[in-house]
């Protein structure tokens, strides 16, 4: 009896180490191979013209994990919890430096802007008036609340050091919607790096809208029947420095007979007085033919972690033959 006592106690003491060896190469593995990140955005705001004038808003909360495949392959997905809507969800195969592949929901390759993630954004508005309207989903016209980003497949990759570029293929109806039409929009991004910080690029999105999105829009031409010419370029530079980062970009749309231009120039002057305090400001406008929009901007921002920072701005936007309005933004961003 007491033989047999002694057996079992053997035999459950090699059960769990072998146990405990499976749980820490299980661990091991997930850790070489998985990464999970994520932040969100939440603050106060005002505004002079709105109703209510103020309010507390939560703007995001997003959950993101990259999948190590190995060398060549990577998976990768972003969740919105606050709105429980995928961002994006793709598979990525390296062939070499200078010719990555990607299918699956990602943003779409258009100006050096739409790209940038909401962690390093310089304002507490994101994206700027252009760039909302001519692909990030402001507007009817181009995948109305997609924020920036479509279902497609791209390549991509580096040439050398002194330049990169993307070539893709696209719905053009934004995140998690099947295309409109049975065009596709082609998209192209070429940037220069003709110096260390420097980058200079060049994007177009060629492709067709559907009528029932033109006919949502007032400035449309009515009289457009079925697809719809829908095309988009742009161009730019950005300049990164240790004291100083500046971008600017100029964005042309034309949706049928209406064409629309727009563009920003975004600065940052960094480390003012105290380490991680930051001075930044902004001018961008857009020019949607019968109307005009003027918007300026100027806040600091402190970065007391990594991936976290206390933002604040002032706004003044000005509408042609409208009105303008006088904000005040405030922003906690927390990540890890």
């Amino acid at each position: 009896m007491k033989r047999i006592a002694i057996i079992l106690v053997l035999s459950f003491m090699s059960m769990n180490i072998v146990a405990q060896n499976k749980l820490k190469s299980t661990l091991d593995y997930l850790t070489e191979h998985f990464t999970f990140n994520g932040y969100a955005h939440l603050g106060w705001e005002y505004g002079s013209e709105s109703d209510p004038n103020n309010s507390f808003k939560i703007s995001r909360i997003i959950v993101f994990t990259d999948y190590r495949i190995n060398d060549h392959w990577d998976a990768f997905a972003m969740v919105d919890f606050k709105a429980f809507s995928l961002h994006e969800m793709w598979i990525n195969y390296k062939v070499a430096p200078w010719m990555q592949w990607k299918i699956g929901q990602f943003k779409t390759p258009f100006t050096l802007e739409n790209p940038i993630s909401p962690v390093v954004m310089e304002m507490i508005t994101q994206m700027s008036l252009a760039g909302n309207f001519m692909v990030a989903g402001s507007s009817t016209l181009m995948m109305p609340g997609g924020a920036g980003r479509d279902i497609g497949l791209t390549v991509y990759g580096d040439l050398d050091k002194w330049a990169s570029y993307d070539l893709a293929v696209m719905n053009g109806e934004g995140r998690n919607r099947l295309d409109g039409n049975s065009w596709k929009d082609f998209v192209g991004r070429l940037t220069f790096h003709p110096i260390k910080g420097l980058d200079v690029s060049g994007s177009v999105i060629l492709g067709k809208g559907s009528l029932s999105n033109l006919s949502l829009y007032n400035g449309g031409n009515g009289d457009v029947k079925g697809n719809y010419t829908r095309n988009r370029y742009s161009a730019g530079f950005q300049l990164k420095t240790k004291p100083v980062n500046l971008r600017c970009e100029w964005m042309w749309g034309k949706d049928a007979d209406l064409k629309t231009n727009g563009g920003y120039a975004t600065a940052q002057v960094n480390n003012i007085g105290v380490k991680n305090l930051d001075m930044v400001a902004s001018y961008d406008r857009l020019d949607l033919g019968e109307e005009e929009i003027n918007r300026y901007q100027a806040g600091f921002q402190y970065w007391f972690y990594k991936m976290c920072r206390i933002q604040a701005a002032y706004t003044y936007t000005d509408i042609t033959g409208v009105g303008h309005e006088h904000g005040v933004l405030t922003q906690l961003q927390v990540g890890f």
